[in-house]
């Protein structure tokens, strides 16, 4: 009899050690296909690419000087050239080659120059700088 009791409790370790290992196998797996489905989620999250960043950059910044209340619009017309820009921390800091026309009496004004600006993340907030 005592004998037949070994086997029993060897076979009865070695289910548990079974089921162990499966549980543990079954919450690896859970965890591996969470991780594969977060990277593959966060691959397909748009990114904006370099070119389009200067459009936005370009787009506020003429939106911002053409549309000031300060200027009259209909002597003055401005038109962003080129953009450089670093991304900083709160938002873009950016350089921009402006093209400036100006109406006095009967006289075109047409000038070209370097205007430096704060530009939000968002691309809503602009702030000249000197």
């Amino acid at each position: 009899m005592n004998i037949f009791s070994q086997k029993a409790g060897r076979n009865y370790l070695a289910f548990e050690l079974f089921i162990y290992f499966a549980r543990m196998k079954s919450k690896s797996a859970i965890i591996i296909f969470v991780l594969i489905v977060g990277i593959f989620f966060s691959s397909c999250l748009k990114k904006d690419n370099r070119k389009q960043t200067e459009e936005n950059l370009k787009t506020a910044m003429d939106l911002y000087l053409n549309h000031q209340r300060k200027i009259d619009t209909s002597r003055v017309k401005f038109k962003v050239l080129e953009v450089t820009f670093f991304e900083g921390k709160l938002g873009y800091i950016c350089n921009f080659k402006v093209n400036m026309k100006e109406k006095r009496d009967s006289m075109l004004t047409d000038t070209t120059g370097f205007m430096d600006a704060n530009i939000s993340k968002d691309f809503k907030d602009v702030s000249r700088r000197d």
